[in-house]
C-alpha cells in the first residue's frame, strides 16, 4: 500500500506539537517546585529548544522546496516537446541547486548537472560538477562513487590509462553498486588500440569472471558475453 506523503508530514507535526506541550507542562512544574533562579535556567533551555526546533523546522522546508524544484526541472527534461529555452531553464535550476541547495538535494543537481553538460558535449564542465560530488564529504557514499565511475567513464579513451586504472580499481575495492561497472572499465582500458597482448589477456580473464558472476547484473553479464564471443572471433 502506498503510504500518503502529506499524512506523514501532518502525524509529524502533530507529534511535535505534543511533544511541545509536555515540555512545556515540565518547564511550569519545575518552575513552581524549584523557585525562579532554577525556572530561569529552564526557560532558558526552552528558548534554546524552541530556536533549535525552528531551525529542524526551516531545513525540512527547505529540504522540500529544493526537491519539488529538483522534480519539477526533471519533469520539465522529460518532456518529449521541450525546447532550448526548456533545458536553459532547468540547467539554470540545476546549477542554483548544485551550489546552494540542502545536502542530498544538492548533489543529485550536479549529477543531473554534469550529465546535461556531457550531452552538450561540454566535458570539462562535466567533469568538474563529478569530481565536486565525488569529493563532497557531506554527500552520501553511493553519490560520490557514482560520481567517481561517471568521471572516469567519460574519461576511457583521453586521460592516461594508468590514471584511470587506479581510479577504477578504487572503486572495485570500495565495494558496492559500482563493483561490476569499474570491472568493465578495466576491460576497455586493457582492449585499448596500444594495449598489450598481457593486457588483453587480463581482459578476457575479467570478461570471463563477469560472465560467471551470480552477483553481476544481467546487463553487465550479457555485454561481457557479447565482448568475449566477438574477442574469440577476432582471434
Amino acid at each position: 500500500m502506498e503510504t500518503d506523503p502529506t499524512g506523514d508530514l501532518v502525524a509529524d507535526d502533530f507529534i511535535t506539537e505534543v511533544n511541545e506541550e509536555l515540555r512545556l507542562q515540565r518547564i511550569r512544574a519545575a518552575t513552581r517546585r524549584f523557585g525562579v533562579v532554577i525556572a530561569g535556567v529552564v526557560v532558558i533551555g526552552a528558548i534554546g529548544g524552541g530556536i533549535w526546533g525552528w531551525k529542524v523546522h526551516s531545513q525540512k522546508q527547505m529540504q522540500q522546496v529544493a526537491s519539488q524544484q529538483y522534480f519539477t526541472a526533471m519533469a520539465s527534461l522529460a518532456d518529449a516537446n521541450h525546447d532550448k529555452a526548456t533545458i536553459i531553464q532547468a540547467e539554470n535550476t540545476f546549477q542554483n541547486l548544485a551550489l546552494h541547495g540542502p545536502t542530498g538535494v544538492r548533489s543529485y543537481a550536479a549529477l543531473r548537472l554534469a550529465d546535461l553538460k556531457m550531452h552538450n558535449h561540454d566535458s570539462a564542465a562535466a567533469l568538474t560538477m563529478w569530481n565536486n560530488v565525488a569529493h563532497d564529504t557531506s554527500a552520501e557514499k553511493p553519490l560520490r562513487d557514482l560520481a567517481r565511475y561517471m568521471a572516469l567513464n567519460a574519461q576511457i579513451n583521453t586521460a592516461p590509462a594508468k590514471d584511470l586504472r587506479s581510479g577504477f580499481e578504487a572503486l572495485i575495492q570500495s565495494g558496492g553498486a559500482w563493483v561490476f561497472l569499474a570491472q568493465e572499465g578495466l576491460v576497455a582500458l586493457d582492449l585499448r588500440p596500444d594495449a598489450t597482448s598481457g593486457q588483453k589477456k587480463e581482459a578476457r580473464r575479467l570478461l570471463t569472471q563477469l560472465v560467471e558472476s551470480s552477483e553481476a547484473p544481467e546487463g553487465v553479464r550479457n555485454r561481457a558475453q557479447a565482448l568475449l564471443e566477438t574477442l574469440g572471433d577476432a582471434g
